[in-house]
């Protein structure tokens, strides 16, 4: 039998806590999970060589960034079905913003349709004059 080499035998063990943890946090929402990431670990300070691009995502594509984050601590890269799991996430990501401004939309639309009902037409006396009747 071989014995292991020295880097085998000191490699540390992956424990699915984290992952676990991960999931259930991504249940209450993808800037949350962002958020209790930033403060607790360096968990997406290993993702990211710059604060900036972790704090846009959590403005604009967190579920991107959670994606991108997860792929490069667990996977290695954008590669396979990381890669797969950050376009679901990336689309998701679009799905969820174009929503919210469809929202928006309906919502504004809905008030200009209130708005138009509650404006009642206005009577005006008003004398006619026949300009080719001679008098």
């Amino acid at each position: 039998m071989e014995q292991p080499s020295l880097l085998e035998s000191t490699r540390v063990t992956y424990t699915p806590t984290m992952q676990c943890c991960l999931g259930c946090l991504m249940l209450l929402g993808p800037r949350f999970v962002l958020f209790v990431l930033f403060l607790t670990s360096d968990w997406l300070g290993r993702a990211y060589d710059i604060n900036l691009w972790p704090f846009l995502g959590f403005l604009f594509l967190p579920w991107t960034t959670l994606a991108y984050a997860y792929a490069l601590n667990e996977g290695g890269g954008l590669q396979g079905p990381y890669l797969a799991l950050w376009m679901v996430a990336l689309l998701t990501d679009l799905f969820f913003t174009r929503q919210s401004g469809s929202k928006d939309s309906a919502a504004r639309l809905k008030v200009t349709r209130i708005v138009q009902r509650k404006t009642r037409p206005r009577s005006v006396d008003a004398r006619v004059i026949d300009i080719d009747r001679k008098d």
